[in-house]
């Protein structure tokens, strides 16, 4: 099985999910504290729980920066560019 974790730790809440080969089987969200990074621990120790190996971790939102165990950092312009492209951004009405 190939798992993969995501956070976007933003400035009012953080959110995150497990994938498993590509389907979302947990989800995580919170009301990010006074210390982000503690919240983007909470989530990463609570989607990854009695697991046998450790998942990929990709890391975004305001808060990205603040832990260095990410395998990957995006930046939220990038995410929302390639959550546009699959609704259709870019395409003529109609198409």
């Amino acid at each position: 099985m190939n798992y993969t974790v995501g956070i976007d730790s933003g400035s009012t809440a953080t959110k995150g999910i497990l994938l498993a080969d590509g389907v979302i089987v947990r989800r995580f969200l919170c009301p990010t504290p006074f210390r982000p990074a503690d919240a983007i621990h909470e989530a990463w120790e609570t989607l990854r729980a009695g697991l046998t190996e450790t998942p990929f971790l990709t890391l975004t939102g305001y808060g990205r920066q603040l832990v260095d165990f990410a395998d990957k950092q995006v930046t939220e312009i990038s995410c929302h560019g390639l959550g546009a492209r699959p609704a259709g951004a870019g395409h003529p009405h109609g198409d």
